[in-house]
């Protein structure tokens, strides 16, 4: 398999580059596919349904959407893919299999969106423009796309779950090509390892520091990050937030979770963290360095978690209580 593949690829990249002193940018890369394979990744032959949701100039971006049985219409879940804003692809969501069959056993259907990243030569908030129309598209055709309007819930991971925080909790910034009208209400949002404030976080100095990803100077680069910083955006105003995050994280640390919960307390937001003490950088490290245990009881959060969000009936616990959704660490 691809992925396969990747997983052998990124461990021999990792050391080399380890012991050659290569740039951090490679080594950024080899973590992501070292870690990504240690879940068991069903990837089963889902046929999805492929539609263009824009085009700016030559670069076509697409979504996919993937259906539970039944005629629907169905409550929804869009998923953002990661990959440090340079890179990454709607294919992705596989990363994540355990997580999009539980969805799609809810009945909630489950589309990823493709958006500019900067080695094509785009900035910000070229991305926040494009996930933004990403929903707009799919909150107006949702009739055609046989899903809900007012049922729509967010999720990603890393650089994908930061677009679809800040998108989240500012619905009227970063207007795109598509009608302001038709950006739809989003009921929740699960981020997994997520940077939440650019300003007080090197990932942009240290990871992608070879690429010219805004226009401006320096005074402009602070007022963009801040603009572009979920926290920022936070209040009491905002949908449930649900954040998952490793303490090891050697990419975007743990401090940013605590951060963006500490400032949700202080606007009165609803934000809940769920940690892993050895987790790294992906949700497959979780797996790899907690009891199994553990990651049952996260699935089965984040199935209570959307099951509020979407308006769905409770799952019902072993010992025949619901789970009430509370702050998790």
């Amino acid at each position: 398999m691809k992925r396969e593949t990747a997983w052998l690829m990124g461990g021999a990249a990792l050391l080399t580059t380890a012991a050659a002193g290569a740039s951090i940018w490679n080594n950024y890369g080899a973590l992501l596919r070292w870690t990504e394979p240690a879940l068991p990744l069903t990837e089963k032959q889902l046929a999805p349904r492929t539609l263009i949701y824009k085009q700016v100039g030559d670069r076509i971006l697409q979504l996919d959407l993937y259906y539970p049985p039944g005629g629907g219409p169905f409550p929804v879940a869009i998923y953002a893919h990661g990959g440090a804003f340079v890179r990454g692809e709607r294919d992705d969501i596989f990363c994540f299999s355990p997580i999009v069959d539980r969805l799609l056993e809810l009945g909630v259907a489950v589309c990823s969106i493709e958006y500019r990243l900067f080695e094509e030569g785009s900035y910000f908030p070229d991305n926040l423009e494009d996930v933004r129309d990403a929903l707009c598209f799919l909150n107006k055709e949702a009739e055609d796309l046989r899903i809900l309007r007012g049922r729509m819930m967010v999720w990603g991971d890393s650089a994908g779950a930061a677009l679809m925080l800040t998108t989240a909790l500012a619905p009227s910034a970063f207007v795109g090509e598509r009608d302001e009208r038709h950006m739809p209400l989003i009921s929740g949002v699960i981020a997994l390892y997520p940077p939440t404030n650019f300003l007080l976080f090197n990932f942009i100095q240290t990871w992608i520091a070879h690429i010219k990803f805004y226009k401006g100077g320096r005074e402009e680069w602070r007022k963009l990050m801040t603009h572009v910083s979920p926290v920022t955006h936070l209040s009491s105003d905002a949908p449930p937030i649900m954040l998952l995050h490793g303490k090891k994280d050697p990419i975007v640390p743990f401090s940013q979770a605590l951060h963006f919960v500490e400032k949700g307390a202080d606007v009165g937001a609803d934000v809940r963290l769920f940690s892993f003490p050895n987790g790294t950088h992906s949700l497959a490290s979780f797996a790899q360095t907690e009891n199994p245990l553990k990651i049952e009881r996260l699935l089965e959060r984040i199935e209570h978690f959307t099951c509020q969000v979407l308006l769905l009936p409770p799952r019902q616990l072993p010992n025949g209580k619901h789970d009430t959704i509370s702050h998790i660490s």
